[in-house]
């Protein structure tokens, strides 16, 4: 007798939440009563930020629509035109696919066009990571809860993110509090030596006396940008590391850092840019890493796992859940130094190696999976209602 496969359809627009549901997408596949489709948008179809889309062509998955939205622009029109770019292409998808569930991650521009398109046409939406709080000014805060609002099944990360969804007029049974699947991937990341890891990436990694640059742009502040970058690369060329620089995201004011970047750090001996960094590379150079440095949520989410000490620099990020290992301070040189000085201490170090890890054990992916594939999809679940 013929049974219908349950489809599911997972849409990815940037290499961090593909992050977040990759682990997800390999327990899928791996069912033979799931058909899984991915559309795949945003920053992975753009040159200018790494070309990405490689990695998931790479990872073998059913890609069944590529939605060239982006406009590669550093004002703040360029992230709603390339919302807006995304609404009706995914609705049309969405019509001749027929998926049973959409899933999404995060909170940037895919969260909130795939959410509110889907539950316009009363297709039941899984969201990953709802209900966390950053107090920093940035719109993705208002995407986050947004998206949580349209979504039907949440996939919480933290237990004070599920009572989050509970103030905001979520059915409790709705949400399921599983940890971040991102961490199932890091965790179970190949390790490699550092002679390999300088074979892969062409570069002397001065036994491993180095550190990592993650910086990315708050659309409030996107005039100050190059002020921004300039105040930090300022500070780190006064300690003795040198630096691996993965590129920002498309978000406004990403513009002015790359333009510093590129007008100040070519050929420099103690920085490197990369525009995107693979997988397997980024998690080992990560673990071999002296301190991580920027405003990256790896610093909160995946660095605890490898007791990595992090400085987060300027509002993004503040008021996050951290284990721990994260030092934040503002655009101050002096703040910087200090900072970075504190996190090399013995006393830091020996904090940090007795922390855990709050926001997974590496088994999340698997148990997302399962409630997608069992998840009992009817009115109830469709038809959603405030519960004040």
């Amino acid at each position: 007798m013929y049974t219908k496969k349950r489809k599911i359809l997972a849409v990815t627009g940037a290499r961090s939440e593909y992050d977040i549901i990759s682990p997800i997408l390999e327990h899928l596949q791996k069912n033979s009563e799931i058909e899984l489709g991915i559309i795949v948008t945003g920053s992975h179809l753009s040159e200018a930020f790494g070309n990405s889309v490689t990695e998931i062509e790479k990872d073998g998955y059913n890609i069944i629509s590529r939605i060239y939205n982006l406009i590669n622009s550093n004002k703040k029109i360029g992230r709603i035109l390339s919302l807006g770019n995304q609404i009706a292409p995914l609705a049309q998808v969405f019509e001749q696919w027929k998926p049973d569930i959409v899933m999404v991650a995060g909170d940037r521009e895919e969260a909130i066009s795939v959410s509110m398109t889907a539950a316009y046409m009363d297709i039941p939406v899984a969201h990953i990571a709802g209900g966390d709080i950053a107090k920093d000014g940035n719109i993705d805060n208002s995407v986050r809860y947004a998206t949580s609002k349209f979504a039907h099944i949440h996939f919480t990360i933290l237990e004070q993110h599920k009572e989050n969804l509970i103030r905001l007029g979520e059915d409790e049974w709705r949400i399921h509090n599983l940890g971040n699947p991102a961490l199932d991937k890091f965790i179970n990341t190949k390790k490699i030596s550092i002679e390999e890891l300088e074979n892969r990436t062409g570069y002397n990694l001065n036994d491993g006396q180095f550190g990592m640059l993650i910086y990315h742009p708050i659309i409030t502040q996107i005039d100050s940008e190059g002020d921004n970058i300039k105040s930090i690369i300022q500070s780190l060329r006064k300690t003795n590391l040198i630096y691996l620089i993965n590129s920002p995201n498309s978000d406004a004011g990403y513009a002015n850092i790359v333009k510093y970047y590129e007008e100040n750090l070519i050929n420099d001996k103690q920085f490197t840019l990369f525009k995107n960094l693979d997988r397997e590379i980024y998690v080992n150079l990560l673990r071999y890493s002296k301190i991580l440095i920027g405003n990256s949520s790896s610093g909160l989410i995946e660095a605890p796992s490898l007791s990595l000490p992090v400085v987060n620099i300027g509002p993004r990020q503040r008021s996050r859940f951290n284990a721990g290992n994260v030092i934040f301070v503002d655009y101050n040189e002096t703040e910087i130094n200090n900072a970075i000085e504190l996190s090399q201490s013995a006393l830091f170090k020996e904090k940090l190696n007795k922390m855990e890890n709050p926001y997974g054990n590496g088994e999340s992916a698997l148990n997302i999976a399962k409630v997608l594939f069992t998840l009992n999809i009817d009115k109830e679940l469709i038809h959603k209602n405030i519960t004040y």
